[in-house]
């Protein structure tokens, strides 16, 4: 009989509560996870879609180019001893720039596709650019032939499909030299557009054939793109000055805008890149290294959503463990001064509600945007428990504090959301307070005995 009373004893007891809480929180974990899992698939799904659409729109577009390409051929011995080989290798001399400018106006709309948006755009960019006399010597030392008549000034694309106009190139500002679709050679897996200068005359190729004279240039594009467009600096000095109706750029790459300015119309950035600021030579050969060398350094703007609310929605599910420990303190609180204490499947009910709040506000942020999304998903989940937790305790009165302290719950975590950089310390401080004001509220409880004392008076 002494046992079972014991037994019955710890049963009732807040410590066997608090522990039974505990256990509840731990076991909420599962759903939490899947509720993460559920944010990364519809995360994928959205990516999946702006991908589609900007394979048939256009991709990211990165500018790379123009450059000047020489066919060069060098003799190769092979074999071992006496059994040497001699054989013929051709090549590729590659020249840059030694300035470049690129201006260019963006113009970008919203597509739909299903309950998805993806920001596209059409950029309109001018090139204009010179090259110095190039010198075979910088390239290799001993060469067989030089092909000057089958030189080539190549501009690479990372989205060709995207090309919809693309003038002539203009030699000296004069003469006319029609473009080629591909690079005209082999460079690893890049895509573009060629001209040979043999068409601009003797005013770059001389005749008979020589090292090619010093030239300017001047080229005009259409592409369209989507998500970002990138410029490599190619040249000996790069520069590039982009406009745009776009209210949220986000400035990516190798290098920053040197001037911005940003307002609700567009922006407006400019780039001055010398060559020293980057680790690539001015001439090399195929031999050493593709184009593709000056990728890394490449710069410009990305055309980002105003507000993700994916990376929102899997921020706030990131708190959850917290969130729902607080909403039970909250309840096992008012639970110690209550006539009617609340069973651990009513627990259990409320946690399960917690954490669909995160479904439910994930789904209705993919169609009305995360602010409202999260106004009715919070006010829905909180208006919810409260009355709820209210019956369960058969008070209104508790039903009214556990909607006030939902209230405070939603409203700081909405705040941590807000504050990306500050995000970790409001976490902290708002646990470490409830942590201290569950510790202070039950101070009195009698942990054994389910009964709040007094504490003795002072003698």
């Amino acid at each position: 009989m002494a046992l079972t009373d014991a037994v019955g004893r710890i049963v009732r007891s807040p410590a066997f509560k608090f522990f039974l809480i505990l256990l509840l929180i731990i076991l909420l974990l599962v759903p939490l996870l899947l509720v993460n899992a559920l944010i990364w698939d519809r995360e994928q799904r959205a990516a999946g879609v702006r991908e589609e659409v900007g394979r048939l729109w256009g991709p990211t577009q990165r500018v790379l180019g123009p450059f000047l390409v020489v066919p060069y051929t060098v003799r190769v011995f092979v074999g071992d001893g006496d059994r040497r080989v001699e054989r013929i290798d051709e090549r590729y001399a590659i020249f840059t720039p030694t300035a470049l400018e690129v201006s260019g106006r963006t113009e970008t709309t919203t597509l739909r596709r299903s309950i998805f948006e993806v920001p596209v755009y059409t950029a309109n960019l001018k090139l204009f650019g010179s090259f110095a006399t190039p010198r075979i010597e910088d390239v290799a030392s001993e060469t067989a032939s030089v092909r000057w008549r089958d030189a080539k000034l190549v501009l690479a694309i990372s989205g060709v499909a995207g090309l919809k106009e693309a003038s002539a190139l203009k030699i000296d500002g004069a003469t006319d030299v029609p473009l080629a679709p591909s690079l005209g050679f082999k460079s690893g897996n890049l895509t573009g557009v060629h001209a040979r200068l043999a068409g601009a005359g003797p005013a770059v190729v001389p005749q008979p054939p020589g090292p090619l004279r010093p030239f300017t240039f001047t080229l005009e594009l259409a592409l369209k793109g989507s998500v970002a467009l990138t410029v490599a600096p190619v040249a000996r000095e790069t520069r590039l000055a982009l406009r745009s109706d776009w209210p949220h750029p986000s400035f990516t790459g190798a290098f920053l805008p040197d001037t911005r300015e940003v307002t609700s119309a567009g922006f407006t950035a400019a780039w001055k890149i010398p060559h020293l600021a980057r680790s690539v030579p001015e001439a090399w050969s195929t031999s050493e290294a593709t184009l593709q060398r000056l990728e890394p350094y490449a710069f410009g703007v990305s055309m980002i959503a105003p507000v993700d609310f994916y990376s929102l929605v899997n921020r706030a599910a990131k708190y959850g463990i917290m969130f729902v420990a607080m909403a039970f303190m909250a309840v096992f609180c008012l639970e110690l001064v209550a006539a009617r204490p609340v069973h651990a499947v009513q627990y259990l009910f409320t946690g399960i509600a917690l954490v669909f709040f995160y479904v439910l506000l994930l789904s209705l942020a993919e169609h009305l945007g995360f602010t409202m999304a999260y106004v009715l998903a919070s006010l829905a989940t909180g208006a919810m428990l409260a009355a709820y937790v209210g019956y369960a305790m058969a008070s209104a009165a508790r039903g009214f504090a556990m909607l006030a302290v939902f209230a405070v719950i939603y409203g700081m975590l909405y705040l941590i959301l807000q504050l990306e950089d500050y995000a970790l310390l409001a976490g902290a401080i708002l646990g470490f307070v409830a942590l201290a004001v569950v510790m202070f509220t039950t101070r009195r409880v009698d942990w054994s005995g389910g009964t709040a004392t007094r504490p003795p008076a002072p003698a």
